[in-house]
């Protein structure tokens, strides 16, 4: 795997500069233009601040580099690719790695290292989310990238993306067994899509066999099977899973969310609500957990609301804008049926996000989080969590 990731690093970061350096040697870029082929050099770099007013478990307050990213986009008449590559946390790992081809200007089919099409927040990219994070429910129940196929059609009025997709250790292929496998599909109705005026209902849907957890070097069959659901502390600093369910002899998990954004002017209101249902195995009760949040937003200084109509999800925010943002969220990851607790969290968040200009942003979070009686770790405390980043993104 290491060899992968330095190949994937050292054709990245060789396109990007040589992508740059053309922009002094016009007649190799007119060369490129002429044969229709295009490469544009994209990047991420995200720094994080984090202070804790604490309980009584110690949280270590710190800075971090919470996102670094260097990739590039590579458009050839109705063909395009993308390779996207994480730095942060001093390890190398691949995001959006994918090909693409337009079959129109409404619809297009998408092959790769992919986000599930399975939630607002969690398709939406890191740069653009009002919070430093997704809300926990969104952390604890997005699928999150796979190895996978997707259509995705849309036009004034609906917008859909159904995909097929393989198991979580995809990229890596270290673990064992038959693989899993999911279909995920979002459809939303949007009939109002102009600027300062939005509407949008949706709901997504997810089915997917458990992964494979390893073959068992004694009776050398698989092992049994988990479904994991878990949960950082709305903290991208020194992140570690306070909400943690591993639902093991699982068979497969049905799950579905319903999402909503209407804004009027500058104010834009956006809710989700998540449910899982964890079908098991030899008799094993099933296993059910719920998230949901709502959040409102509200931009100070600069224009109205704005939608992103190929995505399906807010608008970025324009130059000199000010947004000021308030967020609920209630995670509950302990079912009493099958005696499995993985916690629960409620947390009231505020964001203030000054976008200076296309590419530099600085953003500012404050949480109040209640962490449940059988929460892993810091369990019944309260947290108070102060946080400020700056980002630039090319």
């Amino acid at each position: 795997m290491n060899w992968i990731k330095k190949c994937l690093f050292t054709i990245c970061f060789s396109l990007c500069l040589f992508t740059v350096t053309m922009q002094g040697q016009p007649k190799l870029e007119k060369e490129i233009q002429g044969s229709k082929l295009s490469i544009t050099p994209t990047g991420r770099l995200a720094m994080d601040v984090a202070v804790y007013d604490e309980d009584k478990t110690t949280l270590s307050n710190g800075a971090a580099f919470s996102d670094i990213r260097l990739g590039f986009d590579v458009f050839y008449k109705k063909w395009s690719a993308t390779i996207d590559m994480g730095f942060a946390n001093n390890k190398l790992s691949p995001k959006d790695i994918f090909l693409q081809y337009k079959i129109n200007n409404n619809s297009h089919l998408t092959a790769g290292h992919i986000p599930e099409p399975f939630g607002l927040d969690a398709m939406e990219g890191a740069s653009n989310l009002r919070f430093f994070t997704g809300s926990a429910s969104t952390e604890a129940f997005a699928p999150g990238r796979k190895i996978g196929i997707e259509y995705t059609y849309y036009n004034s009025y609906l917008w859909t993306s159904t995909g097929f997709f393989g198991d979580g250790e995809g990229m890596n292929g270290e673990t064992e067994g038959d693989d899993g496998y999911a279909v995920t599909s979002r459809l939303i109705f949007n009939p109002l899509q102009n600027k300062g005026a939005i509407f949008h209902i949706g709901l997504a849907g997810s089915f997917r066999k458990a992964d494979a957890n390893g073959i068992d070097e004694t009776t050398n069959k698989e092992k049994s099977k988990s479904i994991i659901y878990g949960s950082p502390l709305l903290t991208q600093v020194k992140k570690k899973d306070f909400l943690n369910a591993e639902i093991t002899h699982a068979d497969y998990q049905a799950k579905y969310a319903i999402e909503l954004i209407a804004a009027y002017g500058p104010v834009a209101l956006q809710g989700e609500y998540f449910y899982t249902n964890v079908k098991r195995k030899q008799d094993f009760t099933s296993y059910q957990a719920s998230g949901a949040y709502a959040q409102i937003s509200y931009i100070l200084l600069g224009e109205k609301q704005t939608y992103a109509s190929s995505v399906a999800r807010l608008g970025r925010l324009k130059p000199k804008d000010l947004e000021l943002v308030i967020r609920y969220n209630y995670t509950d990851l302990d079912c009493k049926h099958a005696e499995i607790f993985g916690g629960k969290i409620s947390d009231w968040s505020l964001a203030l996000n000054y976008q200076l200009n296309k590419y530099i942003a600085f953003k500012l979070n404050y949480s109040n989080i209640k962490l449940g009686k059988f929460t892993p770790l810091a369990a019944g405390e309260r947290i108070n969590l102060f946080q400020a980043r700056a980002l630039f993104v090319f």
